[in-house]
């Protein structure tokens, strides 16, 4: 909400945002229970790159953090959550319950990455989605894990040399960019990240300079009714989404994917 700039990763953004950057990701794209300072009170962080409203809450939500890109919690802006400790997250963030909901592989597909592309996670966090990014770009391929949480790239460089993935690659992101180079990308994924971008629209026109011809970014956040996610006032529409990435230089829609939490939001650069 998975460092994400950043460098790689996903679901636990710990974000990597650029142009208004702040994650898989997520951020770092998910997160169990740890104690957050949120502004003027203490919340309660669970899986996701955000925080979620705690079931039975009845003043201001606790926060539990979102089950996708993590990462997205060391987003700039109104939550600056970090996550020093990979392992602390990592059982959850990276649940295989949480694939019943968070649907990556269908994600993935919806985004029609093609072999020997490049795609960019933003806001990985502990890399719930680089193995399935890693298997469409194939070998040829190449996959960049971006985040702004130094812990969570190192996590996601020990994770690569562990389980074979040559072709991944760690980004460093800071507040205001995602550290990727000019027209380097055919596809960014960014999961429960966005919101967490302070100056979206800015970042929108950062990441279309990012991407090739034809490139597109393809945004996960919590929809308003989701049990889990950030606070209620930090919630987005994806009608708002739209709106930044068409500031930015895109062609946006709601994509047609149906997500259980989530809605999915597409940015295409024109042709």
């Amino acid at each position: 909400m998975t460092s994400p700039l950043f460098r790689l990763c996903p679901g636990a953004l710990t974000l990597i945002l650029a142009g208004a950057l702040a994650c898989s990701g997520p951020s770092t794209m998910e997160k169990a229970e740890a104690s957050v300072v949120d502004d003027s009170a203490q919340a309660v962080v669970a899986d996701d790159d955000e925080p979620a409203v705690e079931d039975g809450a009845t003043e201001e939500p606790a926060v539990t953090e979102h089950d996708s890109h993590d990462h997205a919690e060391n987003a700039p802006g109104h939550h600056d959550h970090a996550f020093k400790n990979p392992e602390d997250y990592v059982d959850r963030w990276n649940s295989p319950e949480r694939d019943l909901w968070q649907r990556p592989a269908a994600v993935v597909e919806a985004m029609q990455i093609e072999p020997g592309m490049h795609v960019a996670d933003i806001g990985a966090g502990t890399g719930y989605f680089i193995p399935h990014l890693i298997g469409q770009v194939g070998p040829e391929g190449l996959v960049y894990a971006v985040d702004m949480e130094d812990a969570m790239l190192r996590y996601i460089d020990d994770e690569a040399e562990a389980r074979g993935w040559v072709n991944v690659e760690t980004v460093e992101a800071r507040a205001d960019a995602s550290g990727l180079e000019p027209e380097s990308v055919d596809r960014i994924l960014s999961v429960n990240t966005w919101h967490h971008i302070p100056e979206r629209e800015a970042y929108a026109r950062h990441l279309a300079s990012r991407l090739r011809p034809g490139g597109s970014v393809w945004i996960v956040d919590y929809d308003k009714e989701s049990p889990q996610g950030p606070p209620a006032q930090h919630r987005m529409t994806p009608e708002q989404i739209i709106a930044e990435l068409e500031a930015g230089g895109f062609e946006a829609e709601l994509h047609e994917l149906q997500l259980e939490r989530q809605f999915l939001v597409v940015g295409r650069l024109p042709e």
